[in-house]
């Protein structure tokens, strides 16, 4: 039986098979249900249901296994101080969803039918989200070519299924990039601005080879030139200078992040010119040798944010000094996500 404090909150029943929040991890355990809902052309959408998630199966012929003819989302429920739950910019969540669907020829979804999809998946599991301040309830909702028959063509039958699984909080902890300069995980005009699994799985094989050289990730640069930074293994990176903030521009080969959404409204709230942009390896090097690189951080929902200690390729590379900007708004995108600050509230749906 777990030993987790329930002194806060005496509606919560945390689950017995469950560690203590700060023991989950990210991914590591799934919720028992799932909130599912088909697609048949020319028939719509069916009324979702809870089912099982063992129950839902898995076709070996789809287009999605066979062919990557899926796209998911990744959005958090919290629990507030108050106790109540709410979900973290899921209507920002569901348009990106909408956006990928559409470059995989996947059908449409409405809004607020995934909207209740994503309420439904919280409250069925409310006491698997974890008290105030220790973590979250991840939310996978997946829509995917469930019609099985080999050949590559837009399917007739789709699934939406809502999966939720409790996560501990990111430990925030600064990582070393290594910056890829042989691979790419994507091109202009392919499928790097769509949440896809396609889009993951070209990121796997440069992301070991970096672990294998010591470092914790890799560093994705564009498909041309091999110089201009894009994401930081999965994450939207961030570069601080000593008169404003960069970002990479969203030039179709990178993630719309939401988390790098709300980053810049609060970085341009506290006052900093934040610039989306191109930066390439050569500006990072003149940046620290002229002292004018003052932090480098990546940002997600998984990961929350990290801040970047090393970013190495070839025999060159920088080391950005410790810095308080990110500390600071790792702290500041902490309490408006987790209700703790009653700021952006158009940011938190309650559920």
């Amino acid at each position: 039986m777990s030993s987790l404090d329930l002194s806060q909150d005496a509606a919560l029943r945390w689950p017995a098979s469950l560690p203590e929040p700060e023991a989950l991890g990210f991914g590591l355990y799934m919720a028992p249900f799932a909130v599912s809902a088909t697609h048949e052309a020319g028939e719509g959408w069916s009324k979702p249901e809870v089912l099982p998630r063992a129950a839902l199966g898995l076709e070996l012929a789809s287009g999605a296994l066979q062919y990557g003819l899926s796209a998911f989302e990744g959005a958090k429920a919290y629990r507030a101080p108050d106790g109540t739950l709410h979900l973290f910019r899921p209507r920002e969540h569901i348009a990106r969803l909408r956006r990928s669907a559409a470059r995989l020829c996947l059908p449409d979804v409405d809004e607020a039918a995934v909207m209740k999809m994503l309420q439904r998946a919280v409250e069925v599991h409310r006491d698997w989200v974890p008290p105030a301040g220790r973590g979250a309830l991840y939310l996978r909702p997946t829509l995917f070519a469930c019609e099985e028959g080999l050949g590559l063509r837009a399917a007739s039958r789709h699934r939406l299924v809502v999966l939720a699984s409790p996560a501990s909080n990111p430990l925030c902890a600064p990582k070393r990039l290594w910056a890829e300069r042989e691979l790419i995980r994507a091109a202009d005009g392919g499928l790097g601005a769509a949440k896809t699994a396609a889009n993951y799985a070209a990121s796997l094989f440069g992301a070991q080879r970096a672990r294998r050289r010591g470092f914790d990730d890799a560093l994705w640069l564009d498909a041309r030139e091999h110089r201009y930074l894009g994401e930081a293994g999965a994450a939207n990176l961030f570069v601080a200078l000593d008169d404003r903030v960069l970002t990479p521009a969203l030039d179709g080969s990178i993630l719309a992040g939401i988390t790098r959404d709300s980053v810049i409204a609060l970085l341009r709230e506290a006052g900093h010119r934040v610039e989306e942009t191109f930066i390439s390896l050569d500006d990072l090097q003149g940046w620290q040798q002229s002292a004018r690189l003052r932090d480098v951080f990546g940002v997600g929902t998984a990961v929350r944010l990290f801040p970047v200690a090393e970013i190495t390729w070839g025999e060159a590379g920088v080391r950005p000094p410790p810095a308080a900007l990110s500390a600071w708004l790792a702290h500041r995108l902490a309490e408006v996500q987790e209700g703790v600050s009653a700021d952006w509230p158009q940011w938190r749906l309650a559920c």
